[in-house]
């Protein structure tokens, strides 16, 4: 009889003991998840749900970019270029681009030639270029934005563009003997990243490849601008 009233005693005492302890290991817990929530939790954070806030779908695009074309052994381009772009969704579009090429300086290399070289014209054995026209199909599958904190910093897409082209160029002929002025078909691909300030205004990066074949070599001069878009009230409101 006495061992049972000690063994009751003492599962009494475990269980004040335990349940003692009990409301502060949940108080305990309860500052952990809240201390978790702080620092992984979201819901602070504005996110992007149901309509692009910056719409393209049914709207213009006028854009003007300044950039340098590097890919050239005879000439340092600095190319203007101009491009009207509509977007029939957010997705797909067409684009008219132009690239006038005329502001240029001669390499190093060109130079040395000029220097060195008396019975032929060393500019005659490159090719020239004046301006280039393009027609280019759009594909923007990527929107989004970044944020810092609960700021909003800005909202954002990037698109890739393909198409054909006609370069018009100074290009030596078959004989090497003159250059004249001759047009080329080229091919175009490209990809291009806005940056939306404003609902009609956008930073536009834009990295080109075009390639053609002028009659002694082919071409292929890779162009890096950047500049503004314009972008015009929407057609199908």
């Amino acid at each position: 009889m006495k061992h049972l009233y000690r063994a009751f005693l003492a599962c009494l005492t475990v269980l004040f003991v335990s349940g003692y302890q009990m409301p502060a290991f949940a108080d305990d817990t309860d500052a952990l998840d809240r201390d978790l929530a702080e620092q992984w939790s979201t819901r602070d954070i504005p996110a992007q749900t149901g309509n692009q806030v910056f719409t393209s779908a049914g709207r213009f695009e006028l854009g003007l970019n300044l950039g340098y074309l590097a890919t050239d052994d005879y000439y340092n381009y600095v190319p203007v270029e101009l491009n009207v772009h509509y977007r029939f969704t957010e997705y797909w579009g067409l684009m008219l681009r132009s690239s006038l090429l005329m502001i240029h300086g001669t390499t190093t290399l060109s130079d040395f030639l000029d220097t060195h070289q008396t019975t032929i014209d060393p500019k005659m054995l490159g090719d020239e270029q004046i301006v280039d026209f393009s027609l280019t199909g759009t594909f923007h599958p990527v929107y989004g934005k970044w944020t810092a904190e609960t700021m909003n910093l800005g909202r954002f897409d990037w698109g890739i563009y393909a198409g054909i082209g006609l370069v018009v160029s100074k290009s030596a002929n078959k004989s090497r003997t003159k250059r004249e002025t001759m047009a080329h078909a080229e091919g175009v691909f490209g990809t291009d990243f806005h940056f939306f300030v404003l609902n009609w205004l956008a930073i536009r990066l834009d990295a080109s490849l075009r390639f053609y074949h002028a009659p002694t070599q082919w071409v292929v001069p890779c162009t890096i601008t950047a500049g503004v878009s314009f972008f015009m009230p929407s057609l199908t409101d």
